[in-house]
Protein backbone atom coordinates (compact mmCIF):
# COMPACT_ATOMS: atom_id res chain seq x y z
CA UNK A 1 0.00 0.00 0.00
CA UNK A 2 1.40 3.33 -1.04
CA UNK A 3 0.75 6.45 1.07
CA UNK A 4 0.12 9.56 -0.94
CA UNK A 5 0.53 12.95 0.66
CA UNK A 6 -2.38 14.81 -0.84
CA UNK A 7 -4.68 17.45 0.65
CA UNK A 8 -7.16 14.95 2.18
CA UNK A 9 -4.37 13.03 3.92
CA UNK A 10 -2.93 16.23 5.40
CA UNK A 11 -6.35 17.42 6.60
CA UNK A 12 -6.99 14.08 8.31
CA UNK A 13 -3.54 14.13 9.91
CA UNK A 14 -4.08 17.68 11.20
CA UNK A 15 -7.52 16.71 12.57
CA UNK A 16 -6.04 13.73 14.44
CA UNK A 17 -3.26 15.87 15.93
CA UNK A 18 -5.74 18.57 17.01
CA UNK A 19 -8.00 15.99 18.69
CA UNK A 20 -5.04 14.42 20.53
CA UNK A 21 -3.77 17.83 21.73
CA UNK A 22 -7.28 18.77 22.86
CA UNK A 23 -7.58 15.47 24.78
CA UNK A 24 -4.24 16.11 26.51
CA UNK A 25 -5.28 19.62 27.54
CA UNK A 26 -8.59 18.35 28.90
CA UNK A 27 -6.81 15.62 30.87
CA UNK A 28 -4.53 18.11 32.62
CA UNK A 29 -7.30 20.65 33.24
CA UNK A 30 -10.01 18.20 34.29
CA UNK A 31 -7.96 15.94 36.60
CA UNK A 32 -9.68 16.02 40.00
CA UNK A 33 -7.79 15.74 43.29
CA UNK A 34 -8.99 15.43 46.87
CA UNK A 35 -7.03 17.60 49.31
CA UNK A 36 -7.33 16.64 52.98
CA UNK A 37 -6.71 19.54 55.37
CA UNK A 38 -5.45 18.28 58.73
CA UNK A 39 -5.13 20.24 61.99
CA UNK A 40 -3.56 17.64 64.28
CA UNK A 41 -0.46 17.72 66.47
CA UNK A 42 2.39 16.21 64.49
CA UNK A 43 6.04 15.31 65.07
CA UNK A 44 8.50 16.41 62.37
CA UNK A 45 12.19 15.51 62.74
CA UNK A 46 11.73 14.87 66.46
CA UNK A 47 10.04 18.25 67.03
CA UNK A 48 6.39 18.29 68.09
CA UNK A 49 4.24 20.88 66.34
CA UNK A 50 0.98 21.59 68.19
CA UNK A 51 -2.35 21.91 66.42
CA UNK A 52 -3.70 25.44 66.06
CA UNK A 53 -6.53 26.43 68.43
CA UNK A 54 -8.75 28.01 65.79
CA UNK A 55 -7.75 28.37 62.16
CA UNK A 56 -9.51 29.34 58.95
CA UNK A 57 -8.29 27.73 55.73
CA UNK A 58 -9.24 28.63 52.18
CA UNK A 59 -8.09 26.72 49.09
CA UNK A 60 -8.28 28.73 45.86
CA UNK A 61 -11.54 30.67 45.88
CA UNK A 62 -13.56 27.93 47.56
CA UNK A 63 -15.47 28.51 50.78
CA UNK A 64 -13.23 29.01 53.84
CA UNK A 65 -13.25 26.17 56.39
CA UNK A 66 -12.74 26.56 60.15
CA UNK A 67 -10.68 24.03 62.08
CA UNK A 68 -10.14 23.29 65.75
CA UNK A 69 -7.49 20.87 67.11
CA UNK A 70 -7.81 17.26 65.87
CA UNK A 71 -10.05 18.33 63.00
CA UNK A 72 -9.84 17.21 59.36
CA UNK A 73 -11.84 18.15 56.29
CA UNK A 74 -11.50 17.82 52.55
CA UNK A 75 -11.81 19.93 49.43
CA UNK A 76 -12.04 18.64 45.89
CA UNK A 77 -10.10 20.61 43.30
CA UNK A 78 -9.25 20.31 39.63
CA UNK A 79 -5.98 21.20 37.92
CA UNK A 80 -2.56 21.00 39.54
CA UNK A 81 -1.67 24.51 40.73
CA UNK A 82 -3.51 25.88 43.76
CA UNK A 83 -3.32 28.54 46.46
CA UNK A 84 -3.91 27.95 50.17
CA UNK A 85 -4.57 30.75 52.67
CA UNK A 86 -4.34 30.09 56.42
CA UNK A 87 -5.61 32.71 58.89
CA UNK A 88 -5.29 32.35 62.65
CA UNK A 89 -4.68 34.33 65.84
CA UNK A 90 -1.46 33.58 67.72
CA UNK A 91 -0.90 33.62 71.49
CA UNK A 92 -0.25 37.42 71.38
CA UNK A 93 -3.66 38.01 69.77
CA UNK A 94 -2.13 39.03 66.47
CA UNK A 95 -3.93 38.03 63.30
CA UNK A 96 -1.60 36.02 61.05
CA UNK A 97 -2.38 35.18 57.44
CA UNK A 98 -0.20 32.87 55.34
CA UNK A 99 -0.69 32.37 51.61
CA UNK A 100 1.22 29.69 49.71
CA UNK A 101 1.01 28.32 46.20
CA UNK A 102 1.42 24.59 45.73
CA UNK A 103 1.40 22.07 42.92
CA UNK A 104 -0.23 18.67 43.23
CA UNK A 105 1.39 15.61 41.65
CA UNK A 106 -0.49 14.72 38.47
CA UNK A 107 -1.43 11.12 39.19
CA UNK A 108 -2.15 11.51 42.92
CA UNK A 109 -5.83 11.11 43.73
CA UNK A 110 -5.58 12.26 47.35
CA UNK A 111 -3.05 14.34 49.26
CA UNK A 112 -2.94 15.62 52.84
CA UNK A 113 -1.82 19.06 54.00
CA UNK A 114 -0.67 19.48 57.59
CA UNK A 115 -1.90 22.92 58.65
CA UNK A 116 0.27 23.19 61.83
CA UNK A 117 3.41 22.29 59.88
CA UNK A 118 2.67 24.90 57.23
CA UNK A 119 1.88 27.54 59.86
CA UNK A 120 5.05 26.75 61.86
CA UNK A 121 7.33 27.17 58.86
CA UNK A 122 5.62 28.91 55.92
CA UNK A 123 8.85 29.07 53.90
CA UNK A 124 9.49 25.30 54.12
CA UNK A 125 9.42 23.33 50.89
CA UNK A 126 6.14 21.82 49.85
CA UNK A 127 7.31 18.28 50.66
CA UNK A 128 7.38 19.12 54.39
CA UNK A 129 3.68 19.96 54.76
CA UNK A 130 2.09 18.20 51.74
CA UNK A 131 2.26 14.43 51.33
CA UNK A 132 0.48 11.61 49.57
CA UNK A 133 -2.41 10.18 51.58
CA UNK A 134 -2.33 6.43 51.99
CA UNK A 135 -5.36 4.57 53.28
CA UNK A 136 -4.78 2.97 56.68
CA UNK A 137 -4.15 -0.75 56.65
CA UNK A 138 -5.96 -2.68 59.30
CA UNK A 139 -4.57 -5.83 60.85
CA UNK A 140 -6.57 -8.80 59.64
CA UNK A 141 -6.26 -11.89 61.76
CA UNK A 142 -6.28 -15.18 59.87
CA UNK A 143 -8.63 -17.94 60.93
CA UNK A 144 -7.01 -20.75 62.95
CA UNK A 145 -5.96 -23.80 60.92
CA UNK A 146 -7.84 -26.34 63.07
CA UNK A 147 -11.21 -24.61 62.84
CA UNK A 148 -13.82 -26.66 60.95
CA UNK A 149 -15.67 -24.62 58.38
CA UNK A 150 -19.22 -25.87 57.76
CA UNK A 151 -20.30 -25.24 54.20
CA UNK A 152 -23.61 -27.08 54.35
CA UNK A 153 -26.21 -26.63 57.11
CA UNK A 154 -27.30 -30.27 56.95
CA UNK A 155 -23.79 -31.74 56.90
CA UNK A 156 -23.70 -32.10 60.70
CA UNK A 157 -27.07 -33.89 60.85
CA UNK A 158 -26.31 -36.68 58.39
CA UNK A 159 -23.89 -39.35 59.53
CA UNK A 160 -23.05 -42.49 57.62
Amino acid sequence: MKITFNRIFLMRLIAIVVVLLFAMVLFFIGKQHTVLLDNKTITVNGEEIKALKMVEVQVNKLEALEFVPRDRDKVEVTRQKHTITISYTDENWEEISITRKFTLPLMEEMVIISIPTLAANPDAPQSVWLEKYELPTYAVQAAPEDEVVVTDDLAGLISL
